[in-house]
């Protein structure tokens, strides 16, 4: 096999076209697919590759398939250099976009920048395609017609031939502009697609619709169907699931399992929800669709921490059904049979927490299943301090009462597992045995060992071994071209730790704020395991066992040129010389001066003390504005805690050089020089009473202007 490749290696380097070199690799593929194991489906094309976003129209999640270990580096995109530094033109990638494979080729969404084929091989880029509106959602690869299926964010649905990009068919769908993430579902004969507040089922091959579905309200998730029911599921922005009969597009069931109406939560609205950024999941065997509700911040705190035993889970959801945050819903007529035991969490900070993990539904042999979620539970992990933030970890849920014995349906187990907070829950995956979470410093791997009936609690958890983590960014030990430590990896300057694996950047900065998505994912295809980073940066792994033949450096058709911190910001940034010393700087503006130490005035609007650090902010809501972040362990630098100084209303100064917390603008404080009260009209404006001035220390005497220090 080796051989047959290392020949077809030299007919590249000769005057052979491309087109017969790949040829004779794909040959050689073949071969050895023949010799591989049965179970194993080597190549492109294969049942085990990940052709459209959650590998299925189900939207599993699941890939029957795991790559053996070792894994080794294979390549990367848009990320590091060949001395592991940030590569120039780096763009962040939309948000719930994945890498799918198909016909040789990896294809992935990039916003305004359209849609890129990477050769699979060697991650060179082979084409890219740039409609209107830019590609915000995850294509869909049909292996029989060789096309790949896209929505651009200005409506249109695009057929493009996967070899070269070229449109073949191209259909209206509406003429709204959108980022929303909406990718399509691929069926035998037809792609579903969705746009504002209608399902289109369309022929594969001409786009004509076979028929179309107005939901009467818009649509916030992409579709996922059943095969057995021939229905198509979407759920719409008012948290309406609907069930769409494929045959003709008729409503077959409509249904709100939550008590909450649709719209932004915020920090503390117990009465709104959504669906945005989330997608039905399937369990085919069940005949059940799973639905995760976005929830608001303060959801985190109510039973902190959550219980550990599922009748005492149970109960509380079942008296405060509001913070239920997964749905289990019944295809055939649209009831809830039971509670999901699954808690709310997700990728947040500073009163704000984003859609959180969707589950994932895993085959059992047998014709059984069971689905992986992030789930919420005592006792929280070792060494972790035990509230609302500590109690996340990843889970199997139980979904009837016969797969688990002595479990029931809606019941959680408990699975050994990388501790990840329940404000930085990873959003998860899965291939063959194993678990896959991707947070926005690390994805985190385990394969399961032992989920024998014994095992599930709290103190007995699921049994697990470490696969291969990814660090983002970690030069705790010297470089290699392998991007591998095989001793632990680091984040944040080695304040934490994690099992061996693969890092991304030899750096300690935190490059995920600057390029922030709110997102990350693995995909497993076919022999690769894909990691895609918050930063935007596409990491392919591969068995250690594999031919290597034909490979190029990932980043070629990037600049390599390393780029000094300042000039770190997300492109598209405006930027603007260092201002004067003595100038004042709105809030915001802040972010054209990246880089550079001012001084930024402006009114406390946003105020959040989520345990962990307090959030300043001059604009409500604080996502996507000039932040002000004072963390814990700097609280001691102040006579009282900054948010007892510096409550809502007050107006201040801060001091500082501006950098990047998950996308936004930031002044990270750290003494109270750095922070400048503004003369107030009266005592009551500073939010503290006599008494309360009293107990924390501060004088009672008014300050025209009052510096702490």
């Amino acid at each position: 096999m080796t051989q047959c490749v290392m020949q077809a290696f030299e007919a590249r380097r000769g005057r052979c076209r491309r087109a017969t070199t790949l040829l004779a690799v794909a040959l050689c593929v073949g071969i050895g697919a023949l010799l591989a194991p049965a179970r194993v489906v080597r190549g492109n094309g294969g049942a085990d590759e990940w052709h459209q976003h959650a590998h299925d129209a189900q939207r599993t999640s699941y890939a029957p398939y795991l790559p053996p270990t070792p894994w080794r580096w294979k390549w990367s995109f848009q990320g590091p250099t060949s001395t592991g530094a940030v590569s120039r033109g780096k763009r962040v990638v939309p948000r719930n976009t994945q890498p799918i494979t198909g016909g040789g080729k990896v294809f992935i969404a990039l916003g305004r920048r359209g849609v890129w084929a990477l050769d699979e091989a060697t991650g060179r880029r082979i084409w890219r395609r740039r409609p209107p509106g830019g590609v915000h959602s995850t294509p869909a690869f049909d292996a029989a017609t060789n096309s790949l299926y896209v929505l651009s964010g200005s409506g249109r649905f695009y057929r493009l031939d996967a070899s070269t990009g070229r449109p073949s068919a191209v259909l209206r769908l509406g003429f709204a502009r959108s980022t929303l993430p909406l990718p399509p579902a691929l069926l035998a004969d037809r792609v579903i697609a969705v746009w504002e507040s209608t399902v289109w089922a369309l022929d594969k091959t001409s786009l004509a619709t076979l028929w179309s579905y107005d939901a009467g309200s818009p649509l916030d998730t992409p579709p996922a169907y059943s095969p057995s029911r021939n229905t198509v599921v979407v759920v719409s922005s008012d948290l309406y699931v609907h069930a769409i009969d494929n045959a003709n597009g008729s409503l077959r069931w409509r249904s709100k399992p939550t008590p909450r109406t649709g719209g932004d939560p915020g920090g503390n609205d117990s009465s709104r929800a959504e669906a945005k950024f989330g997608w039905p999941v399937i369990s085919e065997v069940h005949g059940l669709v799973l639905v995760k509700y976005r929830l608001d911040w303060q959801a985190m705190w109510v039973w902190s921490p959550w219980p550990s035993d599922n009748t005492a889970m149970r109960n509380n959801l079942s008296a405060q059904p509001e913070y239920q945050a997964l749905f289990v819903v019944d295809l055939d007529d649209g009831s809830v049979p039971f509670i999901a035991n699954v808690g709310h969490g997700g990728f947040g900070d500073g009163d704000y927490m984003p859609m959180g993990p969707q589950p994932v539904i895993r085959a059992l042999p047998g014709g059984q299943a069971v689905a992986y979620v992030v789930m919420r539970g005592s006792p929280c992990s070792a060494g972790v301090y035990c509230d609302g933030r500590g109690d996340s970890h990843l889970g199997e849920l139980v979904l009837d009462d016969t797969t688990v014995p002595g479990y029931q349906a809606g019941d959680v187990r408990f699975i050994r597992s990388t501790f990840l907070p329940t404000d930085e829950q990873p959003n998860l995956s899965a291939a063959g045995d194993a678990i896959f979470g991707a947070h926005w410093a690390v994805g985190i791997a385990h394969q399961i060992t032992d989920r024998s009936p014994s095992k599930g609690t709290g103190t007995d958890p699921i049994a697990t071994v470490d696969l291969p983590h990814v660090a983002v960014a970690d030069n705790h030990g010297p470089f290699d071209a392998s991007h591998e430590f095989t001793d632990y990896l680091c984040a944040e300057g080695c304040a934490r730790q994690f099992p061996p694996g693969f890092y991304i950047y030899y750096v300690a900065a935190p490059v995920w704020d600057r390029y922030w998505s709110e997102w990350a994912t693995w995909v497993v295809s076919g022999q690769s395991i894909y990691f895609l980073s918050t930063d935007g940066a596409l990491v392919a792994l591969e068995p250690a066992s594999m031919p290597s033949p034909l490979r190029w450096d990932g980043n070629a058709p990037l600049a390599v040129n390393d780029l000094p911190p300042e000039d770190m910001a997300p492109t598209g940034v405006e930027r603007a010389p260092c201002p004067p010393t003595g100038e004042l700087i709105d809030p915001a503006r802040a972010k054209v001066f990246a880089g550079c130490t001012v001084t930024v005035a402006g009114t406390v609007e946003t105020l959040v003390n989520n345990r962990k650090a307090v959030h300043f902010s001059f604009a409500s809501p604080h996502r996507g504005n000039f932040q002000v972040i004072v963390r814990a362990p700097h609280w001691k630098n102040f006579p009282a805690n900054p948010d007892v100084l510096f409550p809502r209303g007050t107006r201040i100064r801060v001091r500082g050089e501006v950098g990047w917390y998950q996308g936004d603008p930031v002044i990270f404080v750290s003494s109270a020089e750095q922070i400048t009260m503004e003369a107030q009209e009266s005592q009551s404006h500073l939010g503290l009473a006599p008494e309360a001035r009293r107990e924390n220390g501060l004088p009672l005497r008014r300050h025209r202007r009052f510096t702490v220090s």
